[in-house]
């Protein structure tokens, strides 16, 4: 996977190889069989980005993941026009490997204009540098694990925030690692790019954030039912995938991702987050529903159909 700026810079620098298809690069460097779902959504939204005029920021993109993708292959985008109006314009991008779609997303882009705003403000929560990294919240996971995440994510900085509220336990290494006891279903977390980025354009910065979007939001849904982020034993897997982008914000600074789950249920899980700017207020809304089934050793006791901490 990238391992700076520059390289994810680089993977959302798509060929064009037809009238309105693009093709984008496999991530070099990477462990994973499957392709990233973060990788699908940013390359996607480049190819919409491509055919529209500019002055029209994406707002909105609605996203199926239909079959895995291999994560060694490129992935070509076709791209059909469904609407250009005065205001909206609207894309359907699909995404095909080895002659098989496996990929789609719709996507509309508005011209900026005046109007009313009101938004519900940021959670009061610990900076950055008083959050965990990522790489400290892993200490007790196994080798292999602690390897997986440091080479696959280098370009990112993330940080786990430790609640202080008593009603909610804290993020330590056991939580995030497995085995923990039953959590509430809500997480936060920072986030940004590593490097600074030279450009602040604004298709590159809503593609990463899109990017950087599905990465640790099913987790959120297996909280209540004891198997916390990259807990063993679980099948995880992104269904849909929908973002709302309120402005267009730099991801090489610091976001907050405020992220909860309403419902799980029939092995699916349901997941909603917020992405904060401490500077600029809410940023993005992100809804995702995914798979999430247990395997191995955990298939036998499927996790109960409520937990204590959802009413």
């Amino acid at each position: 996977m990238p391992a700076s700026g520059k390289d994810l810079v680089d993977l959302l620098d798509l060929d064009e190889v037809g009238t309105e298809s693009f093709l984008g690069r496999a991530a070099r460097r990477s462990r994973m069989a499957r392709t990233y779902g973060g990788q699908l959504l940013a390359q996607a939204l480049m190819a919409a980005y491509r055919t529209v005029p500019s002055g029209r920021p994406v707002h909105s993109l609605h996203a199926s993941f239909l079959r895995a993708g291999d994560a060694k292959e490129s992935v070509r985008y076709d791209v059909t026009r469904v609407r250009d109006g005065r205001s909206f314009t609207s894309r359907r991008v699909c995404g095909h490997q080895h002659g098989r779609q496996i990929f789609e997303l719709t996507a509309s882009f508005h011209r900026e204009e005046a109007g009313y705003e009101h938004q519900v403000p940021m959670p009061r929560v610990p900076v950055p540098r008083d959050a965990v990294p990522l790489a400290e919240a892993l200490e007790r996971a196994d080798r292999d694990t602690r390897t997986f995440w440091r080479e696959e994510w280098k370009a990112l900085d993330l940080r786990v925030i430790e609640e202080c509220d008593a009603a909610v336990r804290p993020v330590k290494g056991e939580a995030v690692a497995g085995g923990a006891p039953p959590q509430p279903a809500t997480e936060r977390l920072w986030f940004r790019v590593h490097d600074s980025l030279d450009s602040q354009e604004t298709a590159l910065h809503s593609c990463l954030l899109a990017y950087i979007s599905d990465l640790t939001l099913l987790s959120t849904a297996l909280r209540p039912h004891g198997y916390p982020f990259l807990a063993p034993g679980m099948q995880r897997a992104t269904v849909n995938h929908a973002m709302w982008f309120h402005q267009i914000v730099p991801v090489d600074q610091w976001l907050l991702y405020d992220k909860s789950s309403a419902w799980a249920g029939g092995s699916r899980g349901l997941a909603t987050a917020h992405v904060y700017s401490p500077t600029r207020g809410m940023a993005a809304t992100v809804v995702q529903e995914g798979l999430i089934r247990p395997h191995g050793e955990h298939s036998a006791h499927p996790a109960p159909a409520r937990s204590p901490h959802m009413s």
